[in-house]
């Protein structure tokens, strides 16, 4: 929360909302008047009816959202590994390893969507610390995505990630500064 003054304009820019107030009255009434508004929001967001979902609790929200910015080959049986990230609270995704490691236990929903170089197959399976669970084969002319969208009851420390298939070696993941190839989760309850 802040408050951006300039006379005789005051904003408020509280949990993402911004207030715009013309002030006509006086500095120390108008800041009177703000010192009170400012006091009543900060008693109701203790009460849960403002604030849901500010910074204080996002922070400690397991979530990732991490692209691809170029193609890559993958070998069989590899680990995709994302190399640029638009979010990553907790660091629960290792990008030198291509892992989500769960750092609370809860429900969390998983997304990715992975681009074929055009012309060629693609064979990805998505993982659950050793199990497979969820494949995706992409095949055809042009390229083609194949996508996986799962939700996982995960225990604190349970892995999650995208791996090639036994046969896939060799095949390629496109992606490009368009960011063709993605991969989210994130946690929905605990």
């Amino acid at each position: 929360m802040f408050i951006l003054q300039h006379l005789p304009i005051v904003c408020l820019v509280l949990s993402g909302h911004l207030c715009v107030v013309i002030s006509l009255c006086s500095s120390k009434l108008e800041n009177s008047l703000f010192d009170d508004l400012i006091g009543r929001m900060l008693k109701l967001k203790g009460t849960g009816h403002v604030g849901q979902g500010n910074a204080s609790i996002q922070k400690d929200t397991p979530g990732f959202s991490f692209y691809l910015t170029s193609a890559q080959t993958a070998s069989a049986n590899a680990i995709v590994k994302f190399n640029k990230l638009w979010t990553n609270t907790m660091n629960a995704y290792d990008v030198t390893t291509g892992v989500f490691t769960a750092p609370i236990p809860g429900l969390y929903h998983f997304s990715a969507v992975l681009m074929s170089v055009t012309g060629k197959s693609l064979f990805l399976h998505l993982w659950n610390n050793d199990t497979n669970t969820a494949g995706s084969f992409t095949i055809g002319d042009g390229h083609k995505t194949g996508s996986f969208d799962v939700v996982f009851k995960l225990k604190k420390g349970d892995r999650v990630y995208i791996r090639c298939s036994s046969s896939c070696n060799g095949q390629k993941i496109y992606s490009s500064n368009n960011n063709y190839s993605t991969f989210s989760g994130y946690l929905i309850a605990e």
